[in-house]
């Protein structure tokens, strides 16, 4: 239940930032930075879970499981106003001083899960496979070079 809930709070709050960004403005008030920390901490744990029993998943769970993370790494860059840190962050300023980089890092990502989500859905176990592995070691350098450790 309590992943229903993270999952429909990243949802929802990707869709108010998708929204805003169609109209041209931002919304009134806005998520705030903890609003935004727990949306992209939430994201990532998900992604981390699926991952870890990735390769064991076949057909419709393939397709599924791919697709969450997809949609978690389309939502990324929205994640990371500049500035939402706070003290359960772990992200650092090197994001925003760096933002190309950080937001090239998430678009390689993004097509690691979208050729992922090609494989599961045509039945090609390697190239699943394949796809699952490329997706593992950018994340670790992604965080080792933009993230803080507790």
């Amino acid at each position: 239940m309590q992943g229903l809930t993270r999952f429909l709070a990243t949802v929802t709050l990707a869709a108010i930032l998708a929204v805003a960004a169609l109209a041209g403005t931002a919304p009134a008030a806005g998520p705030s930075d903890a609003q935004l920390v727990q949306a992209r901490v939430a994201a990532m744990k998900e992604n981390g879970k699926i991952l870890k029993g990735a390769k064991e998943l076949t057909g419709a769970a393939a397709v599924s499981a791919a697709t969450t993370i997809l949609k978690n790494f389309s939502s990324f860059p929205s994640l990371f106003r500049k500035g939402s840190i706070t003290p359960d962050s772990r992200a650092t300023a090197a994001i925003w001083e760096n933002w190309a980089d950080f937001t090239g890092r998430l678009s390689a990502e993004k097509a690691n899960a979208s050729a992922m989500l090609a494989a599961a859905r045509a039945g090609d176990r390697k190239a699943y496979l394949a796809a699952i592995e490329a997706l593992k070691q950018p994340c670790s350098s992604c965080h080792l070079t933009y993230a803080r450790v507790f």
